[in-house]
């Protein structure tokens, strides 16, 4: 059983703003899966930046972050789904440490791009962390930025 403690120490480990770690678990061949939740209960909307806590849907993902040791980490996150009460548009709540549209989270990409610099994306992709795909996304999100 895991204690509210270990789940403490796990949250200042994964050190990501704003979320705390709630479960983990471990599996062979795979990695590590931290389940991961918002600490906030609301979700501010993009178009009129009122403030929402009418929750709409519930939307599970799965976000690669950069590796513990040896063990690859994968984020579990319910993407909450909120609904403006002035819009009346639904929108999703912002994750800060995860670009929208992505699957690996910013601090995974800076990492795997500065690898790049000194290898080359084919070395890189044969890691088994990002895929070749992954990280010609990465590469082509940092031009733009």
């Amino acid at each position: 059983m895991t204690s509210k403690r270990d789940m403490k120490t796990l949250t200042e480990i994964l050190n990501l703003s704003g979320v705390k770690v709630i479960s983990h678990s471990l599996h062979t061949g795979i990695g590590m899966i931290l389940q991961i939740e918002q600490e906030k209960s609301f979700g501010i909307c993009p178009k009129c930046g009122i403030t929402s806590h009418k929750l709409h849907q519930n939307h599970r993902h799965i976000i690669k972050d950069l590796p513990f040791g040896e063990k690859e980490v994968f984020l579990e996150i319910n993407r909450r789904q909120f609904k403006c009460e002035q819009c009346k548009k639904p929108f999703s709540e912002d994750l800060d440490f995860v670009k929208k549209k992505r699957t690996y989270t910013k601090r995974l990409a800076y990492k795997t791009i500065q690898e790049v610099l000194k290898n080359d994306i084919h070395s890189v992709a044969a890691k088994g962390i990002v895929t070749k795909d992954e990280i010609e996304r990465m590469l082509k999100d940092a031009i733009t930025r």
